[in-house]
């Protein structure tokens, strides 16, 4: 499974045709077929290409909406590079 870094996450903002990912607990997943996240931002609270763990107490749903949506990569702190898919 591919990784990602913060910084390579972050390219995944949901702007300029980017699809929309996030991390959650380590799992990197792909937002894009969702309404609520085009253009990078959920409900003006939340934004994509993030690490959501700690935000994710704040939503009115618990984490188990991500279930529905695609497992893209892990995310892996502390390294610079990230590895091809």
């Amino acid at each position: 499974m591919r990784t990602f870094t913060r910084v390579e996450l972050s390219r995944y903002n949901g702007k300029d045709g980017a699809p929309p990912y996030v991390a959650y607990e380590g799992k990197v997943y792909d937002l894009s077929s969702s309404f609520l996240w085009r253009g990078g931002r959920h409900q003006a609270l939340h934004s994509a290409g993030k690490d959501l763990t700690s935000e994710l107490g704040q939503a009115p749903h618990g984490a188990d909406l991500l279930a529905e949506f695609p497992v893209v990569g892990i995310l892996v702190v502390g390294k610079e590079t990230a590895s091809a898919p």
